[in-house]
């Protein structure tokens, strides 16, 4: 069983040979260990990282426990094992650290801080403890056998799975959740959630607490349950739920809501509830430098002057280059009449 003691320095530790059972100290210092770099081989190793910024690179699962101490650290896994007695344990201690893995069944406990964990999705488990963590399961669109299948996150119910498949990871105190490429179905807690559906044409449900939710590329469809929300659609033909609070919909560019049949759809615009449409992140004029603010015309047509907003049969439009033309729209289900108050404009 070799040992290896650091001291307060930067160290580097490489482990590159078939040895397993290594025990390693580094202590204070932004420490480097490269664990199992065989690939085939090894396990069975134990690193107390201590404090500073560390990096722990692991390429063999299996019997590894790993303790990253304080400080921001980076873990990253790439070995890979399906037998049961092989797996790795993995505590950040304090600190905002990353967890990088494409692991199959290990556990990673994120402690104290911010932490956020990266997942392909297999049957890892992943406990953020205390702080203001999130999962993602973006790197999934670059695993050879699981990229383009999307997962089902549900951060109430603390679970994630691959769909089509029976690969399930655990989910404990989580807040934020990422998607993949692909559609996704990503739902939240009865706490405050961020909710990134990335690419794809994913289902976001923030269910209780004040959200927010992003729905990234393609078509998606938002609800902001119960809770005061804030929804931005994304690209792509979108379809905006609030539920119940005061929601906001926030519009960022005019390619979040094309004209015509691109548009996106608001389906429960409530003013008594103090829903509010967002188009503050939208430049109104661009002949002119700068952020313009829209101006409210109520039914009227356009008179082709750039930076007009006007609302007629349910659609929003606005013009910002002064053609007279709807650059972007938003349809606005079941409302009549909008009002300049309505709009952060």
């Amino acid at each position: 069983m070799p040992t290896f003691y650091g001291n307060d320095y930067d160290n580097t530790v490489y482990q590159d040979d078939y040895d397993s059972d290594l025990t390693v100290y580094t202590y204070g210092g932004d420490d480097r260990i490269f664990l199992n770099l065989v690939g085939k081989y090894g396990g069975f190793n134990t690193v107390y990282a201590g404090a500073d910024d560390d990096l722990v690179q692991n390429s063999f699962e299996g019997g590894n426990k790993i303790d990253l101490g304080s400080g921001n650290d980076s873990y990253v896994a790439t070995g890979f094992s399906t037998s049961s007695k092989l797996y790795d344990v993995v505590y950040a201690g304090s600190g905002n650290d990353s967890f990088e893995v494409s692991t199959y069944h290990s556990d990673y406990y994120g402690e104290t801080g911010n932490d956020a964990f990266f997942s392909v999705g297999y049957r890892n488990y992943f406990n953020g403890g205390s702080g203001t963590d999130t999962i993602s399961y973006e790197t999934q669109d670059e695993d050879d056998d699981l990229a383009g299948l999307g997962v089902a996150i549900d951060l109430g119910k603390g679970s994630a799975q691959t769909l089509g498949t029976s690969y399930k990871e655990t989910l404990v105190s989580i807040e934020n959740a990422i998607g993949t490429g692909a559609s996704d179905k990503i739902y939240g807690s009865s706490g405050a959630n961020k909710l990134w559906g990335d690419d794809g044409n994913d289902l976001i449900d923030g269910k209780g607490g004040n959200d927010t939710l992003y729905g990234g590329a393609g078509n998606d469809d938002l609800y902001g349950g119960s809770g005061n929300d804030k929804l931005y659609g994304g690209s792509g033909n979108d379809h905006l739920y609030g539920g119940s609070g005061a929601d906001t919909f926030v519009f960022t560019s005019i390619a979040d809501s094309k004209a015509h049949s691109s548009r996106d759809i608001i389906q429960d615009f409530s003013r008594a509830e103090d829903d509010y449409i967002d188009l503050r992140s939208i430049d109104a004029d661009t002949t002119f430098g700068g952020n313009q603010s829209f101006d409210f015309i109520g039914s009227k047509g356009f008179s082709g002057e750039a930076g007009e907003l006007r609302f007629s049969g349910g659609i929003v439009s606005g013009d910002v280059n002064g053609d007279g033309y709807a650059d972007f729209q938003i349809k606005i289900a079941g409302q009549t009449k909008m009002y300049d108050s309505d709009f952060f404009l």
